[in-house]
């Protein structure tokens, strides 16, 4: 049956402009492949130039998300666009070429050009690696599933994927669960205890399945070291080493704000509750669901793991966030600050 060209042109106008919302993610790696060149092209340019995307990540991003204000745009059903999909795909590439651009490049650059370049590489690679990892991980393609993989191993994190899908998916919002923040609890603290958490489940998870497969994304991590050391040398190493670690915190940084202070109710038969929109903290700001792939609509995605992010919804009846992942990173590293701000709101505190 033939569409009449009115409708027709309304859905090819969606699914172009959530080619272009999808996109977004790219921002990041093409601004830091520019700085990359630059610094390449001039070692001793202005620091600017290095640690441009940095600032651009806890800066002009939230205060523009801000601006922007709430997010309209409707979920679509069925899976992502095949476009969106190769996006997602060609993150991997993307990623590997501006972390192994810069670990060549640094040798050549000042302290401060080093550290901005570090940081921004850093930052790019706890959205670019690490959030799409996380979107890749969820899905049941088994390519998805390992470039996921791929990109986490990238930074020194492959114990995510094995935990986070089988272990905090099933443990958030209980005390079990290394990665859900507790009351009162500062992110200085809550950081270390999730990522040794992290880890230890995860091999304990192998260990129950009769698997390796954290030993094996993490033998990858290791070759990865190993070639960047011996085409580069150890200050290339040390800037690898650094970058990920600002990812790793990155991502810890948004693990805390997602679930902190809510816990599920333990039953009579000693388990608990099941997981439903009561134990994320939602969030549905325009431009940081742009660049995070709505993981902002946090609620929907642990109701519904298997959704794409391009069809999880907002929920109203979720714990509300008073803004978007971008202030609340922020506002985080201040624990008296994000204590007042926070624990009125968590459910069944009095203010």
């Amino acid at each position: 049956m033939v569409q009449p060209p009115d409708k027709a042109r309304t859905r090819a106008d969606e699914v172009a402009a959530f080619r272009l919302r999808d996109a977004a993610v790219w921002m990041l790696p093409i601004s830091l492949a520019w700085s990359i060149h630059q610094l390449f092209r001039d070692p001793q340019a202005t620091a600017w130039v290095a640690w441009q995307v940095f600032f651009a990540v806890h800066g002009l991003i939230p205060l523009l998300d801000l601006l922007l204000g709430q997010d309209h745009s409707a979920p679509r059903r069925g899976r992502p666009h095949r476009m969106t999909q190769l996006v997602l795909l060609a993150c991997l590439p993307a990623w590997m070429g501006v972390l192994l651009g810069g670990a060549a490049i640094s040798g050549g650059l000042d302290t401060l050009a080093w550290w901005g370049l570090a940081l921004s590489c850093g930052a790019t690679g706890g959205i670019v690696a690490i959030n799409v990892g996380h979107e890749l991980i969820h899905r049941t393609s088994r390519l998805d599933r390992t470039v996921g993989g791929l990109l986490l191993a990238s930074v020194g994190y492959g114990a995510f994927k094995v935990e986070h899908v089988r272990g905090h998916h099933l443990r958030v919002a209980t005390n079990e669960d290394p990665a859900t923040a507790r009351q009162g609890e500062s992110l200085w603290a809550f950081v270390p205890r999730s990522v040794l958490g992290t880890l230890r489940h995860a091999l304990q998870i192998d260990a129950a399945r009769g698997r390796r497969e954290t030993l094996g994304w993490s033998a990858l991590t290791v070759l990865l070291w190993i070639a960047v050391a011996a085409f580069w040398g150890i200050g290339a190493l040390v800037f690898v080493w650094v970058a990920s670690a600002v990812a790793i915190i990155e991502l810890e940084v948004v693990n805390y704000i997602e679930h902190y202070g809510l816990q599920r109710t333990r039953l009579s038969d000693g388990r608990y509750e099941p997981v439903d929109h009561r134990h994320s903290w939602n969030a549905n700001s325009t431009l940081i669901n742009a660049f995070l792939l709505n993981l902002q609509r946090h609620a929907d995605h642990h109701a519904h793991a298997g959704k794409p992010h391009t069809a999880l919804r907002s929920e109203p009846d979720a714990p509300q966030l008073p803004a978007g992942y971008g202030a609340m990173v922020l506002i985080a590293w201040i624990p008296p600050l994000w204590r007042a701000i926070m624990d009125p709101r968590i459910p069944g505190v009095r203010p």
